[in-house]
Parts: C-alpha cells; structure tokens; sequence
C-alpha cells in the first residue's frame, strides 16, 4: 500500500515537472533513469552525454568501470535523408529562450544499450542561435510551447539508427546551465536514391562541426557561458555549421569565444590551428561513421546535483518566426517578493546579492548561489539583474 501510494506522489510529481520545465517531445527521447528528463546536465558534467548517469545499479559495468546505457522509450523515430523533418518541446520552463543546436551520433550498429556514449562523437546538423526552445519570450511561457523547428538529416549520413541530440544554452536564469535531450531515430533513404546524389552535388559544400559544450566544468575544459549570462543574451554558437537559424535575428546576439569540445576546430586568433575532421563534405556522396574516435573527458563517477531556476513569466502572443531583431526586455528588479506573496516562477535576488531562489507553489525556494565572479541586484523579477562582482 505505501509503495503504492509512493509511486503515485512521485508520478504526480513528474507530471507536474514535465508541464513546467522544457524537455524534447519531437523525436520521442530514450528513457530517463535518474535525474529528471527536464533538468539540466549535472555542472560537473557526470552524466553528459545525453544525461545518463554512471551509477550502480543504472549503469552497465564494464572493464573499465561504469558505462551508461540508453534504454528505448519506444520505436525510434524515423526520419527520411535530406527531407524537412520537425523538432518539438513540451514544457513552459524556456528561461527566454537561448541557443540550440541539432546533433547526431552513430550508426548504432548493435543494440542501443551497448553503444558506447563515453566515446561517442556528435556532429552538428542545425545550430539555433537565440529563440529557442521557443521564440520572442520575455521570460517563460503561460501555455504549452507552440513553436516547432525544422531541419534535415544532411545528405552524406548513411542509412541506419543513430542517436539524436538537442542541447540548449538559456538565455536567462539563476545559473549559466547546459541541457541535452537524446532521442533515437532511423535514418532513411527517399523513395528515389538518385536524389540524394543528385542534390549532394549540387550542394554547397559543408563540413559538420562538433557539439559545442560548456558550463560542465573540466568535462567541457572550464568553457562558461557566464558572460552572456550575465547580460542575458542569447549566444552565437562558435562554429554554428552550415545550417544556422536566427529567429530573432542577429543583432542581440552575444558571440561566444570559448568551446569547451576538445575536438572543436579552432578559429583563426584562438592560438591553435584548425583541427582536421574527417566527415564528409556535403558535396561527396561518402557516409559518415564517426562512433567511437575520440577519447573520453568525461569525469569519473560523481556526485549528481539538482539545479533547476526554473521560472514562469508572462509570454508574447505566439505566431511564426520573426526574423526581426528584438531586444529582450529587462526584468524589473524594483518587483519584490516574500514567502507565500511571492509571483510564480519568478527569481528573487536576496539581500546580500550572491544568492537567489525560485517562487514555486507561492514560495521561495531554498537559497542558490549565483556564478563566481558576478553578483545581482536585490529584487525580484521575471530574470536576475546580473553583474560582475
């Protein structure tokens, strides 16, 4: 009766989560283990890739020690080569909006469980710089998420299940975060092969750029995103890729310099040359197996932590892209909160200007420490006026 009564507070508990916080909806993503589909990676970056922890009794043990193991959800979802496909969020959570990019990893030639995410290597199919998981947001949503984005699975990908990853660097909130979502899919080929050879060469030649990583300590090399953070702009991803979108144009984007992806090509004035990669160019009609080329950075097995800043704001009108740019409006940090008064999802500054808390349930949240090196002004507001210290 009691395990009865447990498994019910906590699914009401996921359901609750699920409608606030943002997670992938479109592909359907693998199971979630531990951790929670709708938060962050761990800032330590334990469980990156795709936010499978190493944990016993979760993780499959191997020679080496733990190894995570994805677990299917359902069939995965399948997707034609070279042929608009769409990416959709569920949840009201979207911290303004951000940057986001659309990865893959693969082909998983085995069962989806053995493949091997410590080693796996990601190659950017579509960045979205700013107005993402949802476009023209002050802050977070008051209904369900309508915006959905559209990408392709790039000509050059040969036919087989591969691992689909989303990756999102809000715009605002209490702490510089880095989320992920893994889905699997079946790539396809059109009914007509000859299409795709035909489209490849008449294509303007590409090369596929690595996963940008930050914000996951020594996992993604020390690279932060608190800078932009702190003046909560969206980020221009470093090496976007070929297929880049900017739903709110360019003009209020932050550029970010630093990648925290050991295999990230370097740009010219960075101190080192461009490191080759050997995927295809769009143009070549050759397929990419990129699964296991690149050693592990990932940390030992570590401690996971929650951090979620989670917030509710008033939301724009939804409707189609707007490829104007727009200046994301300034919280109000003159708006002030106490326990049981507080607005819903909106952050809190204290007092002392290093630590803030989130309105849940019409109370504030145990304190959370903002980044090192900044402070913010005391008030509460839809975003945290933050500055350096």
């Amino acid at each position: 009766m009691h395990s009865h009564i447990r498994l019910v507070v906590a699914a009401a508990t996921w359901v609750s989560l699920a409608t606030t916080h943002v997670v992938l909806e479109n592909p359907k993503p693998f199971r979630f283990v531990e951790y929670g589909p709708t938060n962050p990676i761990d800032p330590t970056g334990s469980n990156f890739p795709c936010k499978i922890p190493k944990m016993p009794g979760v993780s499959k043990i191997t020679e080496t020690g733990l190894m995570a193991e994805l677990l299917l959800d359902s069939d995965p979802t399948v997707m034609v080569i070279g042929e608009e496909q769409t990416a959709s969020f569920s949840g009201r959570a979207v911290h303004g909006g951000g940057s986001c990019q659309f990865s893959l990893s693969g082909p998983v030639t085995g069962e989806w469980g053995s493949y091997n995410l410590t080693d796996a290597r990601w190659k950017v199919i579509h960045s979205i710089e700013g107005g993402c998981p949802a476009r023209n947001q002050p802050g977070n949503l008051e209904g369900p998420n309508q915006d959905k984005y559209s990408f392709r699975i790039p000509e050059g990908f040969k036919p087989g299940n591969y691992i689909f990853s989303w990756t999102w660097v809000p715009r605002i909130g209490g702490l510089p975060e880095y989320y992920q979502n893994c889905a699997p899919i079946r790539a396809v080929l059109p009914q007509s092969k000859r299409s795709i050879g035909r489209r490849a060469m008449l294509s303007k030649r590409a090369e596929f750029p690595e996963l940008f990583m930050a914000d996951m300590g020594e996992a993604s090399q020390g690279c932060t995103t608190e800078e932009a953070h702190s003046k909560q702009l969206a980020i221009a991803f470093p090496d976007p890729g070929a297929s880049v979108e900017r739903p709110e144009g360019s003009q209020n984007l932050f550029q970010q310099q630093c990648d925290g992806n050991p295999r990230a090509r370097k740009r010219q004035g960075q101190g080192q040359e461009p490191e080759p990669i050997d995927a295809p160019q769009a143009s070549q009609t050759a397929t990419i197996d990129f699964s296991s080329t690149v050693s592990s950075t990932m940390s030992s097995l570590s401690t996971v932590s929650v951090s979620t800043a989670s917030t509710l704001s008033t939301a724009a009108p939804l409707s189609s892209p707007d490829l104007t740019p727009t200046t994301a409006p300034n919280p109000d940090p003159t708006q002030t909160s106490s326990p049981g008064t507080c607005t819903e999802g909106h952050l809190t500054c204290l007092d002392d200007g290093t630590q803030f808390a989130t309105c849940t349930g019409g109370q504030l949240t145990p304190p959370q420490p903002i980044a090192p090196g900044f402070k913010c002004k005391p008030g509460s507001g839809a975003g945290l006026d933050i500055s350096p210290a």
